[in-house]
């Protein structure tokens, strides 16, 4: 059941897990009607969220109208981080020391927010979200911040699958991040990238066990 509450979000966000997760088969068929009824909404938000699947790749539209989900491996997931490691690396080599200087009380402040939600175990997808997205934006690469915003919901997605399997090792995901601002802070660009890359790869690792056990 969906929450009256931004309800064409939670929609997209909830099939868009699913489909992630393996839940809908490849070629299923997304039926409007269907999904209505099992979730509680009207068809308006479903249709919304079904449109913003197929601009995802989720979900393809046929010429007779119907859609279909496009099906989602593991090896998707491993693509996905790809293109994230080479996008946030590639920033990172972009941001100059006076920018760096200028956010490094942001990042730090997204840290502790991390911080916080640990304590209460309760990983803060959002905030990591947002910290990873200031990386980008202070390259100061509007093209790169571009094709990173648009993947920003299914980099959210995975973010909250890998967050179901490592809620016991959050402390060491929120010292991962120190890790990169620390780097950056020393100027050792290379130093930062070596552990993004890192950071990534082990959370691409702990998002395709999710898949393989939810």
């Amino acid at each position: 059941m969906i929450v009256k509450n931004n309800i064409a979000s939670q929609v997209v966000d909830h099939l868009r897990k699913e489909i992630i997760l393996g839940k809908y088969e490849k070629g299923e068929a997304l039926v409007e009607t269907k999904l209505s009824g099992e979730l509680g909404v009207s068809r308006g938000p479903v249709r919304e969220a079904i449109g913003e699947l197929v601009t995802e790749n989720l979900a393809e539209k046929f010429s007779n109208g119907r859609t279909a989900v496009t099906g989602f491996e593991i090896r998707d997931i491993e693509n996905l981080y790809d293109t994230r490691i080479l996008l946030e690396n590639h920033a990172l080599s972009q941001v100059s020391a006076e920018v760096f200087k200028a956010h490094e009380g942001e990042l730090m402040s997204y840290i502790n927010q991390m911080r916080d939600a640990e304590y209460y175990e309760d990983r803060d997808v959002e905030t990591d979200l947002a910290f990873h997205h200031l990386l980008v934006k202070m390259s100061g690469n509007n093209s790169l911040l571009h094709l990173w915003m648009a993947q920003r919901n299914i980099f959210r997605t995975l973010i909250d699958i890998t967050s179901e399997v490592t809620f016991t090792n959050q402390s060491e995901i929120i010292d991962q991040h120190v890790e990169i601002v620390e780097a950056m802070a020393g100027q050792d660009v290379e130093k930062a990238q070596v552990l993004l890359r890192k950071h990534l790869e082990e959370a691409s690792g702990h998002c395709c066990n999710g898949k393989k056990l939810l």
